[in-house]
């Protein structure tokens, strides 16, 4: 056993570990409603939708929350209904889904450098990166982290821009003991699979704005307010009955859900602390991660492998892992247009994309399960050295 798999020895795992799977309500707690939207035919624009837009509309404390297909869809309309226009300030050390609705509603993204200690878009890059054709800075929660919404929300008021949140990894997390929502003109969640709050697919738009609330509502349906005389081109972005039920029942589950990932990630940086290389993503003590990923540096000068061999060594014990967000946005090929002239411009974006890895983390996950992990880590770095060779 002391023998990492990747140099011949038994993979710590029989069988591999998959790096998330949902945590869904029993089926039996929501078959009735399912069955009563079956009887009626009310499978969309329901009373379920209603209750779940309510119900998150409280849980994050804002005025309005719009249940929409998907957080891209989401974000789509949400930049539409703000009235962008021009340049909009956004980090590349983000999903690709935060920038391609700004190509889809015609903004220019203007790319921003991130913490190199929280991974959040830096305030002082953001503010850099105005020019008099900015109309906006999108930020977000990398990875659950919040974002540091007071440094944005000063940088936004001193330039007269606009701030969004793409809050897809929000669900869970706290920004100074409340959750994530309400900040900015709107903040625009994610409840797919991967997310603490699952709907299937789906995405909610929070704002304490009733025009854009009304705006994105009257998107949703095609940009049609209701007499076939279209405001502005919209989309089809309403979320289901069946997704909304679901959502209704794991937000219940959610705080569950954010406790039980930060006791898994509480033991992973207790068994890893000691390694030389790893380095783990700042969360501010007043803050609460929602850990939808949970990401680690691997710095190769003092780990002995660089984060891909590592990737490979894992993948032989049956773990795991994805390189969020390698490359980076701005060395895209459908932003090779803008981003060429980024490069070597963000250096911690592009250092984090090299050296990032996400562990498997979900919120039933064991905790045995994360003991073995680090030990397999352990382990690879023992025989770094080795590995290394075999691997070049």
């Amino acid at each position: 056993m002391s023998t990492p798999a990747v140099l011949g020895g038994a993979p710590l795992f029989e069988s591999p570990v998959p790096f998330m799977r949902p945590t869904l309500p029993p089926f039996s707690e929501v078959a009735g409603e399912i069955g009563e939207i079956f009887q009626t035919g009310m499978v969309t624009k329901g009373k379920y939708l209603a209750a779940f837009e309510r119900a998150v509309a409280q849980y994050v404390g804002t005025k309005h929350a719009v249940g929409v297909s998907s957080c891209t869809t989401g974000l789509t309309l949400a930049y539409k209904a703000a009235d962008l226009s021009g340049e909009v300030v956004v980090p590349s050390f983000t999903f690709m889904a935060t920038v391609h609705p700004l190509a889809w509603c015609g903004l220019a993204p203007v790319f921003a450098d991130v913490d190199p200690d929280t991974w959040n878009l830096d305030p002082a890059s953001a503010e850099a990166a105005i020019t008099p054709r900015t109309s906006a800075i999108v930020a977000t929660h990398v990875f659950g982290n919040p974002a540091d919404v007071e440094r944005l929300e000063a940088v936004a008021h001193r330039a007269g821009v606009k701030l969004l949140f793409d809050a897809a990894h929000g669900f869970g997390a706290l920004y100074r003991g409340k959750p994530v929502g309400s900040h900015g003109v709107a903040e625009i969640f994610s409840s797919s699979p991967t997310k603490l709050l699952v709907t299937g697919e789906g995405g909610i738009v929070a704002t304490n704005d009733a025009e854009i609330a009304r705006r994105v509502e009257v998107g949703r349906e095609y940009g049609n307010p209701g007499n076939y005389d279209t405001e502005f081109p919209g989309l089809n972005a309403r979320m289901q009955e069946f997704s909304a039920i679901l959502g209704l029942h794991s937000l219940q589950m959610l705080e569950d859900n954010a406790q039980r990932r930060n006791q898994l990630v509480q033991i992973y940086r207790q068994e890893l602390q000691d390694v030389s290389g790893i380095y783990f993503q700042k969360v501010d003590p007043r803050d609460r991660c929602s850990y939808k990923d949970f990401s680690i540096r691997v710095v190769e000068a003092e780990f002995g492998l660089s984060r891909d061999m590592l990737v490979k060594a894992l993948r032989a014990e049956g773990v795991d892992t994805r390189n969020y967000y390698d490359p980076p946005v701005h060395l895209h090929t459908a932003y090779r247009h803008v981003g060429e002239r980024y490069r070597g411009q963000l250096p911690v974006t592009e250092r984090l994309a090299r050296e990032c890895v996400s562990l498997p983390i979900f919120s039933h996950m064991p905790p045995e399960t994360v003991h073995r992990i680090c030990e397999a880590i352990r382990r690879i770095q023992r025989h770094s050295a080795a590995i290394r060779k075999a691997l070049s």
